[in-house]
């Protein structure tokens, strides 16, 4: 899967999964955590639909550290690599 692919994805589940983001132009240094008033549990909710879609898990060391679309890619990335 392409780092491409995998953005798509994300951004996919991002805008499904939360309230604020689906009409969004999300681009790589998008801030997601954090943003648009969201709490720490959606975030959390948001990555566990990531790892479900991709099948991998992110630790939890690497979710507080995640804020901008292209972490989320990275740690996706850095996962699958391990596969």
């Amino acid at each position: 899967m392409t780092r491409e692919e995998i953005a798509d994805k994300v951004i996919a589940l991002i805008k499904t999964n939360m309230p604020g983001f689906e009409n969004a132009d999300i681009k790589p240094d998008s801030r997601i955590n954090n943003e648009a008033g969201f709490d720490s549990m959606t975030f959390i909710y948001v990555v566990c639909k990531i790892e479900s879609a991709f099948g991998i898990s992110i630790p939890k060391r690497k979710w507080e550290k995640m804020t901008t679309l292209n972490d989320i890619v990275d740690a996706v990335e850095k996962e699958l690599s391990k596969k």
